[in-house]
């Protein structure tokens, strides 16, 4: 890939956020009373950070006391764009990314990116971001300043879409892929009634972000956690062996355990509970050999015995 960001800090905690929408000095002090000061932390945050409303002068001095507080805190924060977001901010080529650069503890991450970070717990954490998505409330902001017209998905090329690797842990996107929640317009018929383009937009997005995962899905086998803001609400679900994660404006999640270890939770308080049958999983393993690490494939025969036996949680 053209993009990829490596970071060879050993963080001790991992954490994501949902949109803050410009309340961003609230990473550094939330996290202080729940986790030792001198730890090294980082956050991956979901876009609609905010950037790009103020003068790029005014943009520069708010993220200076941004990075100055995180550093403090001892918080590294890895930022793809959101809707909410002035693109050119997340534009590697762009001179107001490049200003951007010298901030050592915020990190804005093109879209198309592989970040690369070490935890305590894992050495190599490999993170595809793409950000992006369209304002359903367009009609009701000024162009170039609260709404940007490439504010969509990228598009990507043939060649782009070849280079998107597998052995995949974390997808950090702002929206989500067909089939993903919400998977309905009900909420916004209001904003399709007053902007006629709305409709044709989101489902070009939808088009663009899907054929990308596509490729994610088909190139890693063993799943992956996939975290996503943007629809200002909060939800769970495991498609597959891919666990689909929703964050609220301002939630924040410890990213722990690793999404392998969670899945494996859930099948060990699935046999505890006498719901799953742990000698029918590992004969499905056995049968699709997918899974080389042993226990994500069976997040697709647990989620089915869910649904077939109209339980909603183990």
């Amino acid at each position: 890939m053209n993009n990829i960001i490596e970071n060879h800090i050993a963080f001790d905690y991992l954490f994501a956020v949902g949109d803050t929408h410009g309340k961003n000095l609230q990473l550094a002090s939330h996290l202080l009373p729940n986790v030792p000061k001198e730890s090294k932390k980082a956050i991956l945050h979901v876009g609609d950070f905010g950037i790009g409303f103020s003068s790029h002068v005014g943009e520069l001095d708010n993220m200076k006391h941004l990075n100055m507080k995180l550093k403090k805190a001892n918080v590294w924060l890895y930022v793809i764009r959101g809707n909410h977001d002035n693109p050119a901010y997340f534009d590697s080529n762009n001179s107001k990314h490049q200003d951007m650069d010298r901030f050592d503890n915020v990190i804005l991450i093109p879209d198309h990116t592989l970040l690369s970070l070490q935890t305590v717990e894992n050495d190599n954490l490999r993170i595809y971001c793409l950000g992006g998505a369209v304002s359903v409330d367009r009609t009701n902001r000024t162009p170039s300043k609260g709404y940007w017209w490439n504010e969509i998905v990228p598009r990507l090329t043939k060649e782009e879409l070849d280079k998107i690797p597998s052995d995949i842990d974390i997808v950090l996107t702002h929206t989500r892929p067909k089939g993903v929640f919400p998977v309905s317009k009900n909420n916004i018929w209001g904003w399709l009634e007053r902007d006629h383009n709305l409709e044709y937009d989101l489902d070009e997005e939808l088009d663009r972000i899907s054929e990308v995962f596509e490729v994610l899905y088909k190139r890693n086998l063993n799943g992956f956690l996939h975290l996503y803001g943007h629809f200002h609400m909060s939800n769970t679900e495991f498609i597959g062996k891919v666990k689909h994660q929703l964050l609220n404006i301002d939630e924040l999640i410890e990213v722990k355990p690793t999404h392998n270890e969670y899945v494996k939770s859930r099948i060990e308080e699935g046999e505890k509970s006498g719901f799953v049958d742990i000698e029918k999983v590992q004969a499905w393993n056995n049968l699709n050999d997918l899974d080389k690490k042993g226990y994500c494939s069976e997040v697709a025969l647990l989620t089915q015995m869910i649904i077939d036996s109209n339980k909603q949680n183990i």
